[in-house]
């Protein structure tokens, strides 16, 4: 398969974890709107966040609960918005996205002119150094232990 979360979830592919268990992987966002955003991702290969079984949607949406008050307190955005919008990967994700205005959930920063329309892309996002993103990950980290 070639999924990138697959292969984070298998150690083929580099992440920065923030939390780990049987069912459920958190990591930091390598291209994030705004620094401490976070993927809340099952570690069964499902495509559509619909498609999960409930009792594993609710785990995932617990750790991205908890994951936003750590970052609420630690990152101190405005707000901290959870996004399942299903594009991007086709494994089943949540988003945990520090807001410091109202367009970050949209992801407003993608947002571009072309031929007169607006388009989105992560093209202008750049991609955060590991050191930082591990940086970031163990402060989230350390606090999802207590």
């Amino acid at each position: 398969m070639d999924c990138i979360f697959c292969k984070i979830i298998t150690g083929e592919a580099e992440s920065s974890k923030v939390y780990e268990d049987d069912e459920v992987l958190a990591f930091m966002n390598i291209q994030p709107i705004n620094p401490g955003e976070v993927l809340v991702v099952p570690k069964e290969h499902i495509d559509h966040f619909s498609d999960i079984p409930e009792n594993l949607a609710t785990r995932i949406f617990q750790q991205a609960h908890k994951v936003s008050q750590i970052i609420r307190r630690e990152f101190q955005p405005e707000r901290v918005g959870l996004v399942i919008h299903g594009y991007g990967v086709s494994h089943a994700h949540m988003i945990v996205v520090p807001q410091d205005d109202a367009d970050d959930i949209t992801s407003g920063k993608c947002a571009y002119i072309k031929d007169g329309r607006v388009a989105f892309s992560s093209k202008n996002i750049p991609v955060v150094s590991r050191g930082e993103l591990n940086r970031q990950a163990d402060i989230i980290a350390r606090e999802m232990k207590h």
